[in-house]
């Protein structure tokens, strides 16, 4: 065999066994195994999802379900998809619950995301609540889980109490609790699902600085009854 046919041989073979493990961590048999290692339920949910969402970010790599991502890596917002159907609608949050950190998160959670109204796999269609922001884990503070959750409902949903957070504000994402929100909007039950781990790199130092403190008076959109910005 020639050293080119060998060389595509192997890579053909590296592929395979790539695309084999994707497969297995995101087997959707095992997503109630990863959501209760990891303790991901019950501290923000109280049920596993019904089965993986993709979670594939610009960077190259991917939420596998508990792996660990830089914030360098998760600096853009992701390409998510799900097993949608196509008559029903999807509001998708992703929420850090380790805030300060995860031994002591006394600011759980902390919202990085939300999207409502999606229609199938469409995110750019949906009704943005709170713009994509990536990891400030702060220096020192170990290991953060970072929980997407996709939530399928069939009505559209009415988020005129909400206010709208930019990726420029901070703190007004403390507090948040997935508990909360799915009670106000009668979501039961999660129909797709991913995390991952991330922690401090000097990227954060960025993202910090482009942060300000926001209240939710200057926001856009109604205050009374919000489920974001305050314990």
């Amino acid at each position: 065999m020639s050293t080119c046919v060998r060389g595509v041989a192997l890579l053909v073979v590296s592929l395979l066994l790539l695309e084999s493990r994707a497969s297995d961590i995101l087997n959707d048999a095992h997503v109630y195994r990863a959501f209760a290692s990891y303790e991901v339920v019950p501290d923000v949910i109280d049920e596993a999802p019904d089965c993986w969402a993709r979670v594939s970010f610009k960077s190259g790599r991917q939420a596998e379900g508990g792996n660990r991502l830089t914030p360098t890596q998760i600096r853009n917002p992701p390409v998510v998809s799900w097993n949608a159907n196509e008559r029903a609608l999807y509001t998708l949050i992703l929420t850090d619950p380790d805030v300060p950190s995860r031994d002591d998160p006394r600011y759980r959670e902390f919202i990085h995301w939300a999207v409502g109204n999606i229609p199938g796999n469409d995110i750019d269609r949906g009704e943005t609540l709170v713009e994509y922001l990536g990891a400030v884990t702060p220096r020192g503070t170990g290991l953060h889980r970072f929980v997407l959750l996709v939530f399928e409902h069939l009505q559209k949903l009415d988020f005129s109490a909400e206010p709208r957070i930019t990726a420029q504000c901070g703190t007004v994402r403390r507090y948040f609790s997935t508990r909360n929100f799915t009670r106000k909007y009668d979501l039961s039950g999660v129909y797709a699902g991913n995390f991952f781990q991330t922690q401090y790199d000097d990227y954060v130092n960025t993202l910090q600085a482009q942060l300000r403190e926001c209240s939710l008076n200057e926001l856009n959109g109604a205050r009374n009854g919000t489920v974001f910005g305050g314990p």
